[in-house]
């Protein structure tokens, strides 16, 4: 049963990370399109800034579940490496704690931020699209995160309880 759960929840944070390469794709045909209207047609495309403000939000925050799940964020391990097997057993789960904490905190704060942007209304400037849905995605991408971190975590004590035994 558990293993299914954790199943399903990886096929979705594969999903999402679709998503992100999805909008990385339009921001990529919109930059080069931006560039080429104004260099050569000398006619921008419009809202070209806000456009690529929310597939940023999109492509960062939809993609970043999938990264942890896939053990390819960025990580510096100079000064961990010089540790004892227990002493970055013991850095991994404070490191994965901290995120667990943080990443909650995302969740909440932009759950009742895109609240508020669908209760003010609030648009952008130029092209006046909602900026609810970006809210809805900056809770969504830190909650699936926040899960891969849980995951992590359970995972990690196995490990070490495997390992001592």
């Amino acid at each position: 049963m558990i293993q299914d759960t954790v199943r399903v929840l990886h096929k979705a944070t594969f999903y999402l990370c679709t998503i992100s390469a999805v909008a990385m794709f339009f921001t990529m045909l919109l930059t080069v399109g931006d560039v080429v209207g104004r260099s050569f047609l000398t006619r921008p495309i419009t809202g070209t800034y806000e456009l690529s403000r929310y597939f940023l939000v999109v492509m960062v925050l939809l993609g970043i579940a999938y990264a942890q799940q896939k053990g390819q964020h960025i990580a510096v391990d100079y000064f961990i490496s010089k540790l004892s097997s227990r002493g970055r057993f013991v850095f991994d789960v404070v490191g994965t704690v901290l995120g667990i904490v943080f990443f909650a905190l995302v969740t909440w704060q932009g759950w009742l931020g895109g609240w508020d942007a669908v209760h003010a209304k609030t648009v952008s400037d130029t092209l006046h699209i909602p900026s609810y849905p970006f809210e809805f995605f900056i809770a969504i991408g830190s909650f699936f995160l926040f899960i891969e971190l849980v995951l992590k975590l359970v995972t990690l004590k196995i490990v070490k309880k495997s390992r001592t035994e």
